[in-house]
């Protein structure tokens, strides 16, 4: 490359904005040699529309407005930002007429010398030929599929692999379901295996570990002549060998099991993996946690348990898990403390005197919680109840909860949406009055106050309580165009943080300085476009993955739109989670906040095409069911 300073100068401008830092030194080169620096004044015409077109043109400085057939407005750019080349590529004329919006300078690129480098180097024809939807998605697939983060990371832990890789011994011991005690210890013993599979006519009925014989035998003085089937874990849960060893981690810690049969698919076991195995590959103390919370004694050791989540996180960001893993992950240690600080707390206070459910809401009712994560709970109280009576009860279980979820890292929320607060320790049918009052009479303020209501999901106790308040408040909703204008509207309000020019609009925190909120700004309206369609399609799925792959399947969206903001959403999620990791590395508390300057370009320009794309579905949300009103 000619090293005169001028182009250096323009080399390094170009290497900083995309696709550019992509090309060889070479490539580079033969663009700046076919390289003219014009100046524009504001006001100027710099392409027609209509008009034949020989120049593919970046903005250096200053910003240029692109108007569609030289009338409608589609696009302000402002530095690094590149047209004139949809009609380079198709060979035709100009669509967009492009004009300086203030005094501006463009580098502008011959058209032979940029169908050069488009020809000789794929992924720059690809960066042109596509839009912001289709480079997110580009983008989600590499980091799902190398675990590509930032750049230069990678997956070296094979993470993403299928279980079926860390199947090592060929050949499964089996025992079947009247095998005496005895009998099966000697087969384990001569075998040297930890689990016995039982099956009968062929098919896994149980199976049975070694501390089963400690316990449910030695321990309970049971005779040895017993049969297995006294002793098995009846019909446990089982997994393909293409299950992805992220989908089984989470399945075990859901199930707070510790051994995974590995069934072939005419229904033969093959093998069994344990805990063991996938912390082994995946180097990390995740599966550890949930044992831990399981086995506490009391509130203290589920919040020595938890505490260990910061540093589980990071092993599992360092080996390249995706980010709906980690959340799901994440949320499942969640509800683990929930479940076991409210079985302690029975424990100590005694049996509940009426039926109930603990029920969660927001992000851990999705799935989808992260480091950092506030309290949102409360207790649906069954049939019987009566408040003299039983209040005392439910409101010291409720405190016993609070108290213990907060000392193990889950913050008391701010706003008070918890079961130490009567209002939300009441009867399924109290709970359904409130419900419909929102719906029957929604307001602006009340409606944006509730939306993390409807995505209640129950965490222990009697679901039937849950799932009959839910199938009831989401009949009502649906039929209720009003309160779904009301939501629509409510999840129009959010400020995404892209302006004119694809520069960030950043907030001012009184920590953090100027800042980019990924959880209010990306990640909450996103959430709240798919709550939207769930409540007026009558979607039972609370993940909100799951609920945009429901409103396309229904129609309620589009399918690309669905695929495109189910990819904004693990895009944003995953730069969070690195994030996080990166502040727990330096002794930091993890939070939703960043500067942007700190990403790397690979992330900035993907959040941006982000951005565009929430605010491009932000107001077809608020066209479908708020009549573009806001």
């Amino acid at each position: 490359m000619d090293d005169a300073p001028e182009t250096l100068e323009i080399a390094e401008f170009l290497r900083q904005h995309p696709p550019f830092g992509g090309l060889s030194n070479a490539e580079l080169a033969a663009l700046i040699r076919a390289l003219e620096v014009r100046y524009y004044r504001r006001g100027t015409t710099i392409t027609t529309a209509g008009e034949e077109n020989a120049w593919f043109s970046v903005v250096r400085s200053g910003a240029v407005e692109l108007r569609l057939g030289g009338s409608d407005l589609n696009a302000r750019l402002g530095e690094g930002g590149c047209f004139g080349y949809p009609s380079l590529l198709r060979n035709g004329s100009a669509q967009n007429e492009a004009v300086a919006l203030e005094d501006s300078l463009v580098y502008r690129i011959a058209k032979p010398a940029f169908l050069a480098t488009v020809s000789g180097h794929p992924e720059f024809r690809a960066f042109f030929e596509v839009d912001e939807a289709a480079r997110l998605r580009r983008a989600v697939d590499r980091m799902r599929q190398t675990g590509m983060g930032r750049e230069g990371s990678a997956d070296t832990l094979g993470a993403h692999a299928a279980i079926g890789s860390l199947v090592r011994r060929t050949g499964i011991v089996t025992g079947d379901p009247a095998m005496t005690v005895s009998q099966a210890a000697t087969l384990m013993t001569q075998e040297d295996v930890s689990t016995l599979p039982i099956c009968a006519g062929g098919r896994l009925v149980g199976i049975v570990t070694d501390k089963d014989l400690r316990r449910r035998v030695l321990g309970a003085g049971l005779d040895l002549s017993s049969p297995l089937s006294a002793i098995m874990t009846a019909d446990p849960v089982t997994a393909s060998p293409d299950t992805p060893i992220l989908t089984a981690l989470i399945t075990m810690a859901e199930r707070q099991i510790h051994h995974l049969p590995i069934l072939d698919p005419a229904g033969d076991v093959v093998a069994i993996v344990s805990s063991n195995d996938i912390l082994s590959r995946l180097g990390s103390n995740a599966l550890h946690i949930a044992k831990a919370i399981s086995a506490a004694a009391n509130s203290g050791q589920v919040a020595d348990a938890t505490s260990q989540l910061p540093q589980a996180l990071t092993g599992l960001v360092a080996a390249g898990v995706d980010a709906d893993h980690v959340s799901r992950y994440v949320s499942t240690i969640g509800e683990g403390a929930h479940c076991r600080i409210l079985e302690l707390g029975e424990e100590k206070l005694g049996p509940p005197p009426v039926p109930y459910a603990l029920v969660c809401f927001g992000s851990l009712a999705r799935s989808e919680q992260a480091l950092g994560s506030d309290q949102d709970n409360g207790f649906i109280l069954g049939e019987g109840y009566d408040s003299a009576r039983h209040d005392a009860y439910f409101a010291e279980l409720a405190r016993h909860l609070c108290d213990g979820l907060n000392a193990a890292g889950y913050r008391y929320c701010p706003g008070n949406i918890m079961a130490t607060n009567p209002t939300y320790r009441r009867t399924a049918d109290e709970w359904a009055t409130i419900f419909r009052g929102w719906i029957e009479s929604p307001n602006p303020q009340a409606v944006l106050e509730s939306t993390i209501f409807f995505d209640m999901r129950a965490l222990s106790g009697e679901k039937s309580l849950v799932d009959g308040l839910r199938r009831e408040v989401f009949a009502a909703a649906a039929k209720n165009g009003i309160f779904l204008s009301f939501i629509a509207r409510a999840a129009a309000t959010t400020r995404v943080p892209l302006g004119f020019f694809r520069n960030f609009l950043l907030q001012d925190d009184a920590d953090e300085g100027r800042v980019l909120d990924l959880k209010t700004q990306a990640i909450a309206p996103i959430v709240d476009i798919a709550r939207t369609h769930a409540l007026a399609r009558k979607l039972v799925a609370t993940n909100t993955a799951e609920r945009l792959a429901g409103a396309a399947a229904c129609e309620s969206m589009s399918r690309d739109a669905a695929r495109d903001l189910a990819a904004c959403f693990e895009f944003v999620r995953d730069v969070r989670f690195r994030h996080q990791a990166e502040q727990i590395a330096r002794g930091e508390a993890p939070s939703n906040k960043l500067d942007p300057a700190i990403l790397s370009r690979f992330d900035r320009e993907h959040l941006r095409d982000a951005f565009r794309l929430i605010r491009d579905q932000l107001d077809k949300l608020r066209s479908q069911f708020a009549g573009g009103v806001t």
